[in-house]
């Protein structure tokens, strides 16, 4: 069997990266989406030297921070003060006119922020991916940008994987009437992945995955928790709680008894060449 591990958000804050590179240097962490807008890249982009098993890609993002663009070139997706509309501002707007956001400026965002990537790493992404919030006018800006750079577009090869979001088991959010996810966290704190994994909650999916052929990606939202994260996502306390799990021993002996091998999406690549 082959397991990608993914988390996405890599840089979102510091802490975070530093979580996400604490599970790649114990070997369970596989690949991650860098969020070259924000204001510590450069910290994180030294962090990820750190582990050079893990495959770094890039997380485009239109919802969290602010932009890499000069605000007044992106009308359509910022906030007066300059900063992204956030997921659920740009659900709301959908609600009325899911064109909003327009493909000229989701396009040249992305770009920008694949520039960026290369600026702070010398080379292109692993793969792409979006982040939260999308819309028909950003799916083919993505789209555009993979082409552009001949950078794998991560949903698109997603479709010979399983894939498990692991926060959908154990953290139990409440999906509100604006489409946003809710992640309470009491609810994150007191739902440990490593005690489910322990109570069998999980054998399920894991049993599924041992029995298919195809590449399964434990998708997670791991890292550690700083005081930025709280103030920029919901997903906080279950980053914490998912590297914990990660990390433990008895998913490494998981893995290692049922012959687990740990690869990435340019791993799965290549074997399908």
């Amino acid at each position: 069997m082959k397991m990608m591990i993914q988390a996405d958000d890599y840089g979102i804050t510091r802490a975070v990266a530093d979580g996400i590179v604490a599970c790649a240097k114990e070997g369970m962490m596989t690949q991650t989406g860098f969020f070259t807008n924000m204001p510590w890249a450069e910290y994180c982009a030294e962090k990820a030297k750190e582990a050079p098993n893990l495959l770094l890609g890039q997380d485009l993002n239109l919802s969290t921070g602010s932009p890499v663009t000069s605000p007044e070139l992106i009308p359509s997706l910022v906030q007066p003060n300059g900063a992204f509309l956030t997921s659920s501002m740009h659900k709301k707007l959908d609600q009325t006119d899911p064109h909003h956001a327009k493909y000229e400026e989701a396009y040249l965002e992305y770009d920008n922020q694949v520039k960026r990537f290369i600026e702070l790493t010398g080379k292109l992404p692993g793969y792409i991916g979006g982040h939260a919030w999308e819309s028909d006018e950003t799916r083919r800006a993505l789209n555009d940008i993979c082409e552009k750079y001949g950078v794998v577009n991560l949903i698109k090869v997603l479709n010979f994987s399983l894939e498990n979001d692991l926060e959908m088991r154990w953290a139990r959010p409440i999906q509100r009437e604006d489409g946003r996810w809710e992640f309470n966290v009491l609810t994150q704190s007191e739902n440990d992945p490593l005690a489910w994994f322990r109570e069998g909650r999980f054998d399920e999916i894991l049993n599924r995955a041992l029995q298919s052929e195809e590449v399964f990606m434990l998708h997670t939202h791991a890292g550690y928790l700083d005081r930025d994260l709280l103030s920029l996502s919901s997903y906080n306390m279950l980053r914490a709680m998912e590297a914990g799990f990660l990390m433990s021993d008895d998913l490494k002996r998981w893995v290692k008894e049922n012959n687990v091998e740990l690869v990435n999406i340019q791993d799965v690549i290549r074997e399908k060449k």
